[in-house]
């Protein structure tokens, strides 16, 4: 099972969407539209602008169980991405995870959810993943 986030990225004003997957082991896929940074500031090379980039590309973890944020744009359950922070000879990133995407659209480099439907149900399928005994899922972060 696991996590995997594509989305194109662009010279845009608009903000650009893209999809997180959740792969299970007999290839079903949920597919939720997300996006990761902001508006302007999703082109090639922005993954390492701090609060305005979306997350970088590479493997990462992603834990099953959430916990509860109150962070201005989150507001709610917050699934940590690990390894935290990021690092690379082109900067640092810190502090993503995967939420929904409570007021301005766009993030500040994590993975946002944007349906209230699909948040919802991406929440109950983790907490049935959970209750299963699986910790944490592998996540992959692709910009094709």
């Amino acid at each position: 099972m696991q996590l995997t986030f594509t989305m194109d990225l662009s010279v845009a004003s608009e903000l650009l969407y893209g999809s997180l997957k959740l792969i299970y082991p007999d290839k079903k896929i949920i597919d939720y539209l997300a996006t990761s940074g902001c508006a302007g500031w999703q082109q090639p090379g922005d993954e390492w602008v701090r609060g305005k980039g979306p997350i970088p590309g590479g493997d990462y973890q992603i834990p099953t169980d959430p916990y509860w944020l109150e962070t201005r744009g989150v507001e709610g359950l917050f699934f940590h991405i690990t390894p935290d922070p990021v690092v690379s000879e082109k900067g640092i990133r810190a502090e993503l995870g995967i939420h929904f995407d409570a007021n301005v659209p766009g993030t500040a480099g994590c993975i946002g959810l944007i349906n209230e439907d699909g948040w919802r149900g991406f929440c109950d399928r983790m907490a049935a993943i959970a209750d299963s005994g699986i910790k944490s899922l592998p996540l992959k972060v692709r910009y094709p």
